[in-house]
């Protein structure tokens, strides 16, 4: 049991306490302060989108007492992150964030959050971002209607500014860095994509080209081998195919294996945890060995079973498992935080659409 105190920025008075217990009945509200030390060397960020055109986009940070305090950009720095925060990336001291609709990246220092630096020139539509060396590799749409303007901005760390762009096929979504490749996962954008891009930082070209299923929406890497979670054409599209989860050799860009789904089950999420692969399908969570590599008939446990009603991000690390619930995309999200073998250790609100977690210890 432990008390919050629920209180806006900067305000010394309390306006609220309450107890609170780590069951699904009864939940955490988020803090609406910054922490007495104004530190997050040891927590998790939780990036929430907001809407679409709204320019209420925030991040959450959850301490390691197990506190939440919210929007706590705009609370360091005064001024709001914009419209749909993307994705989030650790650098050494600096922490960078694609903000999708705003076309920028924000480059903020980790530890107290206070901004350095907005990149904005050759930023279109920002998703991922992956680091090599002095560089930062951020994946862009460009123009979503545009099929062909599509990119990898390198970013100097330096100087925070974009060098020069390297063309990629449509919708380049999640990007991996492994033995001086960069592995770019294409989703689709406005479209739906089915390859994989490999990119050469040392040249900064395009060195080839990995055929997949459609919509690969996952990836993974660990002892030389790529796992991709493709999960196919949905009904709605008038062209469903079905899902795939591929093996790929990293040393020939091969793939070595591949499994595939029941048509109409289609997967999203891929995370990895002590040799163990986890994904989700309609809410649901299942995990499979890789040793094994075969696909379990029966999922790892079901968080609708504690409210969840949106999955719309998902995290596993050090046998833990976090869940983002976007909930009508309107209201308030929530975040459920599991052990490994699917029971609830935590639940508690955020803001709008939540949709990742990043962990800063």
């Amino acid at each position: 049991m432990k008390k919050l105190i629920f209180k806006p920025a900067g305000l010394l008075l309390f306006i609220l306490v309450f107890t609170v217990s780590c069951t699904s009945d009864d939940r955490e509200e988020v803090v609406q302060e910054l922490p007495p030390s104004g530190a997050y060397t040891e927590g998790m960020f939780i990036l929430n989108e907001g809407g679409f055109g709204s320019s209420n986009a925030t991040v959450s940070f959850l301490d390691s007492d197990r506190e939440v305090y919210g929007s706590i950009f705009s609370g360091v720095n005064n001024r709001g992150l914009g419209d749909v925060a993307q994705s989030m990336g650790f650098y050494g001291e600096r922490a960078y964030i694609a903000v999708n609709n705003s076309s920028t990246i924000e480059v903020v220092n980790r530890n107290t959050f206070e901004s350095i630096a907005t990149t904005t020139a050759m930023i279109v539509n920002p998703r991922y971002i992956e680091f090599s060396g002095n560089k930062g590799y951020i994946t862009n749409w460009g123009d979503p209607n545009d099929v062909s303007d599509d990119y990898v901005a390198v970013l100097n760390l330096a100087t925070n500014l974009v060098e020069t762009k390297i063309p990629v096929p449509e919708g380049p979504e999640k990007i991996l860095f492994h033995n001086e490749k960069l592995y770019v996962a294409h989703k689709g954008g406005y479209g739906y994509g089915n390859t994989i891009t490999v990119i050469d930082v040392i040249t900064q070209l395009v060195t080839s080209t990995i055929a997949v299923a459609d919509v690969p929406s996952g990836m993974v890497i660990t002892n030389g081998s790529l796992y991709v979670l493709c999960s196919g054409k949905a009904p709605f599209t008038q062209d469903e195919t079905v899902a795939e989860l591929f093996k790929i050799n990293t040393a020939t860009n091969t793939i070595e294996a591949s499994l595939t789904f029941p048509i109409g089950v289609h997967p999203s999420f891929l995370e990895l945890n002590n040799n163990i692969l986890y994904y989700t399908i309609e809410g649901a969570v299942f995990a499979a060995a890789i040793n094994d590599f075969q696909l379990p008939t029966s999922p790892l446990f079901q968080p609708s079973s504690n409210g969840l009603e949106i999955l719309y991000g998902f995290k596993v690390t050090n046998s833990t498992i976090y869940i983002a619930d976007a909930k009508d995309y309107a209201s308030n999200g929530e975040v459920f935080i599991y052990n490994i073998n699917g029971a609830l250790q935590q639940q508690f609100s955020v803001a709008i659409i939540p949709n990742s977690f990043y962990f800063n210890n």
